[in-house]
């Protein structure tokens, strides 16, 4: 079993978030509700965790942006960028750029994450939205790293391996994640 050193050291980690309106299923189709959820989230306690993964990557000094957004912000961004007219779970966007101004921080780049697209595979796989999100987290931050499961069998083995064992290795030392919640919002 691997010890990892515990090294002191600053990450910035930007969060958006906003309200959505409650899908249910209803048969073969989708129904929209008139009550809207707010997702809550303990930022502190998220930050922490991408730090501990950040870290296990012996990324010491990073900055990275996470946005959650809606089913139709998602579609058109992955139709723009990927050609792919559908919604997805989530979506990397590395930093190209080389220097940086003045700043402590390089900045690793940008995970946009479909919330809805979350909340529905949660539902599907039995697990926790926390435990939904912080999948994503971690899929996108390995993207951020140069990782690329599409290029092929053997990439997406690489990248499959690595982030179970950095899920682990953050349970292990963090326990489950439990820093989101669903909020119903009144009418």
């Amino acid at each position: 079993m691997t010890k990892y050193k515990k090294i002191k050291f600053k990450s910035l980690i930007q969060i958006t978030q906003k309200n959505f309106s409650q899908i249910k299923k209803k048969g073969s189709t989708y129904q929209i509700l008139k009550q809207k959820i707010s997702v809550k989230i303990d930022s502190q306690d998220l930050k922490n965790r991408i730090n501990f993964v950040l870290s296990t990557m012996s990324d010491f000094s990073t900055q990275l942006t996470i946005r959650i957004c809606d089913i139709e912000e998602m579609q058109n961004i992955n139709s723009y960028y990927r050609n792919k007219n559908y919604p997805t779970d989530v979506l990397s966007f590395p930093n190209k750029e080389i220097n940086f101004n003045n700043s402590e921080f390089s900045y690793l780049g940008d995970i946009l994450i479909c919330f809805p697209v979350c909340y529905k595979q949660a539902k599907n796989a039995r697990s926790t939205i926390s435990q939904e999100l912080e999948k994503m987290i971690i899929h996108g931050i390995v993207h951020l790293k140069g990782f690329d499961h599409e290029r092929s069998n053997s990439c997406w083995t690489i990248m499959t391996n690595l982030e179970k064992n950095l899920r682990k290795e953050l349970h292990k030392e963090m326990g489950q994640p439990k820093w989101c919640n669903i909020v119903p919002l009144c009418k």
